[in-house]
């Protein structure tokens, strides 16, 4: 089929400016994190990532909640190229926060980017990890502080 010059370029034209101007999106992917020692049957597993160190353990960029039937369980965020911090806590009463004692040490296990275990206060740089297009799943494995 052979269509008239003006023809051709009345359908050409829009295909042509929607890809000019056609923003670009970021590459991004499947961040995976595999979290093992996992007390089951215990509460909620809540894995969270920041990409801001203002938000650091106040407002993750991205959360979500598995559940405690397994050993370890996979989480998997569709996110940006980049670099995050992670924090992962077992949720074993439910009640939607990582329970302390009262010198501020978790009573739940926790979890960080790096397998990284502070002493003091987590720290946004410790927990950092970089994502990119060849990165493999990242494994972080619970523990209880004391």
């Amino acid at each position: 089929m052979h269509f008239p010059n003006h023809l051709s370029a009345i359908f050409l034209l829009p295909l042509m400016l929607t890809l000019i101007t056609a923003p670009e999106s970021p590459a991004q992917g499947s961040l995976d994190i595999n979290i093992t020692n996992i007390k089951k049957n215990s509460g909620r597993i809540v894995v969270e990532i920041y990409n801001s160190k203002a938000d650091w353990l106040k407002t993750p960029f991205k959360k979500l909640e598995l559940s405690s039937n397994q050993d370890s369980q996979t989480a998997s965020f569709q996110v940006p190229y980049g670099t995050y911090a992670i924090t992962v806590y077992q949720d074993i009463n439910t009640n939607g926060k990582t329970d302390m004692n009262f010198i501020g040490i978790p009573r739940e296990p926790v979890g960080f980017g790096n397998n990284y275990k502070p002493f003091g206060e987590p720290k946004f740089e410790s927990a950092l990890i970089e994502f990119s297009a060849n990165s493999k799943p990242q494994v972080i494995k619970l523990y209880k502080p004391f």
